[in-house]
């Protein structure tokens, strides 16, 4: 999770972190067992959601943070983010949201014009959370989580677990289109169970699905697997970069992403990343990088070492958060 690798990036640099989960909080204090979670989980119980953030308070007074870091904003309301500031008036409170727009509810509207600064995934998305009522609003994009995101020695990799073409994410129907198209290319899909329940009935991809989603250690291990790693943009997270977009090339993965300009912004095609924008480019690529392995490999070694020693890690983005704090709060 995000929260996570952030928590291990600020452990890092030196601080001391204080997790507070609203849905941990919300679970304490509800009443009627579970019926009553299920409630508080589809509908705003307002006597429910104050108790537990009284919760997110009381911490506050015992630890004194020098930053509070909310991320999304779901589940903190927005008089506690004022009762925080009126507590901890010389304490940072920043909102780092990793979606766009659309998913922005009207609570979390209401809390925009409370924090300190607001932290956008997608340099697109300055402009439009600005007019929604932020004060300070940056382009702080994903990163590589080193400890969970890292090449694997080719060596230990079975080449009969091997595979041209792989994607690693959810199920989504334009996903599901567009793969669809890819699949005589020896396509392997590691995602959750909705690439069994919602494909189409008769869809080939059922037979590419691994059966289960990876992470850490096992993400990697399907990087090593594959000589391709597709990268598709879905329509909430367009343009992106998504955070894949980061943890591939952390892998020493070649990576073959949907073409934008923040993904371009910060990688080069060609050199640290390939791009396509349309099915028949796609396949075009794939083809030819599965001929041509020693320009795979030059690539993806390129991406990894722009990734992880260019400043494209969360330790990298937790030295700029740092600067920030000193500049509010010095």
């Amino acid at each position: 999770a995000l929260e996570s690798s952030y928590g291990r990036a600020f452990r890092a640099a030196g601080w001391q972190v204080h997790v507070w989960d609203p849905v941990q909080a919300l679970h304490r204090v509800v009443r009627g067992g579970l019926p009553g979670r299920l409630l508080a989980a589809f509908v705003h119980v307002e006597p429910w959601l104050r108790k537990a953030n009284l919760d997110l308070l009381q911490l506050a007074g015992r630890v004194h943070p020098d930053l509070v870091l909310v991320m999304g904003t779901s589940g903190v309301r927005p008089g506690t983010l004022a009762q925080l500031r009126v507590r901890h008036p010389k304490c940072a409170i920043y909102c780092l949201y990793p979606d766009g727009p659309h998913n922005l509810e009207p609570d979390r509207v209401n809390s925009l014009s409370l924090f300190d600064r607001v932290l956008t995934s997608s340099p697109v998305w300055v402009d439009a959370f600005s007019k929604l009522g932020a004060s300070q609003v940056h382009y702080l994009p994903f990163a590589a989580d080193t400890e969970l995101h890292q090449p694997i020695d080719l060596n230990v990799i079975d080449p009969q677990d091997t595979h041209t073409l792989a994607f690693i994410g959810n199920w989504r129907r334009e996903r599901e289109e567009l793969l669809e198209q890819l699949v005589d290319l020896d396509l392997r899909i590691w995602g959750g169970d909705y690439w069994r329940s919602r494909t189409r009935k008769g869809s080939p991809l059922r037979r590419c699905w691994s059966g289960r989603p990876v992470v850490g250690i096992e993400f990697a291990r399907a990087c090593a697997q594959s000589r391709i790693l597709l990268n598709i943009l879905d329509p909430i997270s367009w343009p992106g970069p998504n955070m894949r977009t980061f943890e591939l090339p952390a892998c020493r993965a070649f990576a073959l992403v949907e073409r934008t300009m923040p993904v371009l912004d910060i990688f080069c095609e060609g050199e640290t990343i390939e791009c396509f924008s349309s099915v028949e480019e796609a396949r075009e690529k794939i083809e030819r990088y599965t001929r041509d392995e020693g320009a795979r490999r030059r690539i993806a070694q390129a991406g990894y070492a722009l990734v992880v020693d260019g400043g494209h890690t969360y330790g990298d983005r937790v030295k700029t958060l740092c600067e920030w704090v000193a500049k509010d709060c010095g």
